[in-house]
Order: structure tokens, then C-alpha cells, then sequence
């Protein structure tokens, strides 16, 4: 069968993100180039850099979007890695950039990297061909250290008893396999628990996906990267799937758009910062109608920012 990732909030992206006169976009999560492809339809002078850190799913976006030709120029590259190197591949700055922090379809379906819970496959989880493996963390972290991370990114709240179990089974064969760790958890947790709407390991399949690709510090230093590469009146949009990384984007965007840090006891401001954004309205959720024809939009937000100077 043939997925396709379909991307969410995109007439949302097109209509308060992307302007009319916008020349340069900034795709920074490109995947399989679902906006940067409704982007280029809808703007027909604009020019997209799409940025991604997996060259496979980078590869399917350049067979995908080829017939733009030099209005798609692609890179190879974690968005929170975008420095001075890339300044000298762009003709100017940017006038809109958008962040999806959503993990594709294609990850789950066609990588081969252990991301579903229900796909007998090697345990990798990488959203690149670069660092440490799940398997590498399932296999080698202390008891604590698995519980920790379970709660912290997975908000799991049998962590600490999932964290004793996959380390009581680690002890008699490694844990290679997507499909075994999943049943390892599921095991774990006492049946009375289960959800019946999600599967029992759903929140630490996603703690590990968290923890072995740096998800939540990409995206507390890679908001400012990319926020650096717009223009004066330049928009950053960030999409989130959960309240944890929705926290944290949130937090990011209301310190820059703060005009004074200064604590409150202060009669007047010593601090000289200077209000570099202002958050433009509140976050933007899909319709009814996106979400009865993509379910998994159901929990999408995009929250934007604009560059005051």
C-alpha cells in the first residue's frame, strides 16, 4: 500500500502565515512536502527551502515537488542546526517559515524504524541516520533513568513499572524489536488500565521517539535559529500535536515577545532587552471538516509569531 502523509492546518498556514507577497518560504520540517506543496500551488512567485533531517524522506519530497523545479531548493538539515552555513545557500530573508513538529506517515509506515507499535521491525526510532538507537536506551539506561524519561516526555504515569519490567526482560534476551517492546509494555500495565481508545505503550513509544531524536531542546533552540532567518514583519509558525511541546513553544514565543525580564519588584526596567516579536492572535485549530476527513489533526495547533525588528 502506498501512504501518503497528509499535512494538517494548511489552509490555515496559506491564509495567516504565507502572505500574497511573500517571495521566500521556509519549510523547516519538510517531509514529504505536503505544505511546501500547497504553498507552491497557491503562491506561484514564491520560492520554498525545505529543510529535513532524514535524507530518505528528504529524497521523497524532491520526487514529489520536482515539477517546481528551482522554486524548491532542499536541505539536509535539523532546523535548529540552520546557521551561518545555510545563510549563503538563500537570496535574502525570509518572509515566512513554518515548523511541524508532527512526525509523518511515512515514519511510521515505510521507514522501517521501529515507530509503530504494531510493525515487527528493528528498534531505531531516528528521525535521521545519526546518534543513538532506541534500542540503545531500551537496552542500556538504568531502571531510573527509563522511568524518568516515561514520565517526563510520555507523561506515563506506570513509568516506574514499566521501566522494572523492560529491565527484568532485558536481563534474559535484548530488546531489538518495535513490536516486542510494545507487548513488554503492555504487559506491564495492569489490564484494568488499558485505554481502549490507544494502545498501552502509545506514551512511551512516544517518551523514547522524545528522547532519542532531542525533539524538546531542537525545539527551545531552534525556534530562535529559524526566527533569526526571517525578515522585518516575518511570520513563524509552529504546529504541535501535544500539550507538552505546545508548553514549550508557547514559553518560547511569550519570552520573545517580551519587552522588559526585569522581576517585578523592579520600580523601572534595567534589563535593556528589546521586544523582538509579537505574538499574532491566539492558536489556530483545524475545522470540523479537517478533522472528520484527517483524524489525526484532531490535536494539531499552530501558534504564530511575527518579527517586530
Amino acid at each position: 500500500m502506498n501512504y501518503v502523509h497528509s499535512p494538517v492546518l494548511v489552509e490555515e498556514v496559506l491564509t495567516y502565515l504565507v502572505g500574497e507577497n511573500d517571495k521566500l518560504f521556509l519549510d523547516c520540517t519538510i517531509g514529504e512536502g505536503g505544505h511546501s506543496e500547497a504553498v507552491l500551488n497557491r503562491y506561484k512567485d514564491i520560492v520554498v527551502y525545505g529543510v529535513d533531517r532524514d535524507p530518505e524522506i528528504l529524497s521523497s519530497a524532491r520526487s514529489r515537488l520536482s515539477v517546481f523545479g528551482e522554486r524548491l531548493k532542499l536541505v539536509n538539515s535539523n532546523f535548529s542546526l540552520l546557521k551561518n552555513d545555510f545563510l549563503d545557500q538563500r537570496g535574502g530573508d525570509f518572509d515566512s517559515a513554518l515548523i511541524d513538529l508532527g512526525v509523518s506517515v511515512y515514519h511510521y509506515k515505510k521507514s522501517g524504524r521501529g515507530f509503530s507499535l504494531f510493525e515487527d521491525e528493528a528498534l531505531d526510532m531516528r528521525l535521521s541516520n545519526e546518534g543513538a538507537t532506541a534500542s540503545d536506551a531500551v537496552n542500556g539506561l538504568s531502571e531510573k533513568e527509563l522511568a524518568d524519561i516515561f514520565f517526563k516526555f510520555g507523561e506515563e504515569k506506570f513509568s516506574r513499572i514499566i521501566a522494572r519490567k523492560i529491565v527484568e526482560e532485558r536481563s534474559k534476551a535484548e530488546i531489538t524489536n518495535s513490536k516486542k517492546l510494545a507487548e513488554i509494555i503492555a504487559g506491564a500495565i495492569p489490564k484494568k488500565f488499558h485505554n481502549k481508545r490507544i494502545h498501552p505503550a502509545t506514551k512511551v513509544f512516544q517518551a523514547i521517539r522524545i528522547y532519542v531524536n532531542n525533539e524538546f531542546e531542537n525545539i527551545e533552540t531552534g525556534i530562535p535559529v529559524v526566527f533569526s532567518l526571517l525578515k522585518k514583519g516575518g511570520k513563524l509558525g509552529v504546529i504541535t500535536f501535544h500539550s507538552l511541546e505546545d508548553r514549550i513553544v508557547k514559553n518560547v514565543f511569550r519570552e520573545m515577545s517580551k519587552s522588559c525580564v526585569c522581576p517585578p519588584k523592579f520600580p523601572v526596567c534595567v534589563c535593556g532587552k528589546v521586544q523582538t516579536a509579537k505574538i499574532v492572535g491566539k492558536a489556530l485549530t483545524p475545522s470540523e471538516e479537517e478533522v472528520t476527513n484527517n483524524p489525526p489533526s484532531r490535536s494539531a495547533r499552530i501558534r504564530i509569531v511575527e518579527k517586530l525588528i
